[in-house]
């Protein structure tokens, strides 16, 4: 029989990425999966993971990417839920759910107040039926910086990508972005890494909801260590004090496309002059980078939402015919210590300031 328990995580690199190519299809280099489970600053020295053994084989696991959060003026510890995965040839066999329930004990063991995630339309049903509840779908906003040359790319042609882009631009881009009357109240500095300027960051943080923890720690860990991606950091400062901040990636994606992502932003009391300097500069750097376009996620953030849809041209993923390019997501969660449910509701998305860095993925 599959038995379920915690097994040394430094020992099983090379089973869990095996077992991650099987489930999933997909190459997770070895470096990636350390850096994200083993070198994480919450990590312990000798880090576990849930996992089922089947004659000592890893055929199935659950581990948790662990974050500090705050709880309006309280530091919590959270997991997200990431890489659960069961071997093809084990699954219909009550595997996932008997790792889940494991899974909450360990939680709840470990002093961990919730947990969160962004679960695949396949593990969806079982993150509910264990209790996590949806909060919020998931919607991008994109900017295709060049039509032309992203729908060559998507159908391998030039040839259409010139005849759609054109169309595209008369009928689905009617709204030209205009040249944005920039505050010069504001100095925007961009950094390749973690600096001094950066030091402040979290006291932007909007202290009546849930977000990120963003200490030295975690930032240099998140961003300036990531062994795949690169990030740049954009500030903004007005009168020499930091007033707002972003992080931009370029990253080519499995299909060939060359996204700029939006990773993370803090803006002082939702300035939108701000917010607006930054996108701005954000813009700047995804096109030099040779991006085919730039995606964010706004959706905790109704003021910018709407800064980027009708001042920067930006799309949502949820509109026609936009939706059937992408896939639908969503943002869930589980209240793991139910002494803190009197505090804040974690499942009203009203409380919750996401941007793409909560996910593992970013």
């Amino acid at each position: 029989m599959v038995e379920i328990r915690l097994v040394k995580h430094l020992e099983e690199i090379e089973q869990l990425v095996d077992l991650f190519q099987a489930s999933f299809g997909l190459n997770m280099p070895s470096e990636l999966w350390h850096w994200k489970y083993i070198r994480n600053p919450l990590a312990s020295d000798a880090p576990e993971v849930v996992a089922a053994i089947d004659n000592g084989n890893i055929v199935g696991a659950r581990p948790f990417l662990y974050m500090n959060m705050w709880l309006e003026n309280k530091i919590i510890k959270t997991a997200q839920h990431c890489d659960t995965m069961v071997h093809p040839e084990y699954r219909n066999r009550g595997i996932f759910n008997r790792m889940g329930q494991f899974a909450i004990q360990y939680l709840k063991e470990n002093n961990f107040k919730l947990s969160y995630g962004f679960p695949a339309p396949i593990s969806r049903p079982g993150f509910l039926k264990q209790g996590w509840r949806i909060v919020t779908p998931t919607e991008i906003l994109f900017l295709a910086i060049s039509p032309q040359k992203l729908i060559a790319k998507v159908l391998k042609s030039r040839l259409l990508g010139n005849g759609l882009g054109f169309f595209y631009d008369i009928f689905l881009n009617t709204q030209k972005t205009e040249t944005l009357q920039l505050s010069n109240a504001f100095q925007v500095q961009v950094f390749e890494h973690f600096g001094e300027e950066l030091k402040d960051v979290d006291s932007l943080r909007d202290k009546q909801v849930i977000d990120l923890v963003r200490d030295e720690d975690n930032i240099l860990w998140r961003f300036d260590c990531h062994p795949v991606n690169h990030y740049r950091y954009v500030i903004a400062k007005r009168n020499d004090r930091l007033w707002g901040y972003l992080v931009v990636s370029i990253q080519e994606q499995v299909n060939g496309l060359v996204y700029g992502i939006v990773a993370d932003y803090l803006v002082k009391d939702k300035d939108i002059t701000c917010f607006r300097a930054l996108i701005n500069r954000a813009l700047i750097e995804s096109e030099k980078s040779d991006c085919d376009m730039i995606v964010i996620w706004v959706f905790s953030e109704p003021e910018f939402r709407e800064e980027l849809l009708k001042n920067f041209n930006f799309k949502s993923s949820f509109r026609f015919p936009y939706n059937r390019a992408f896939t639908y997501g969503y943002l869930d969660a589980l209240l793991v210590d139910e002494r803190r449910a009197e505090r804040i509701d974690i499942y009203d998305k009203n409380n919750w300031r996401v941007t793409y860095a909560y996910s593992d993925i970013a």
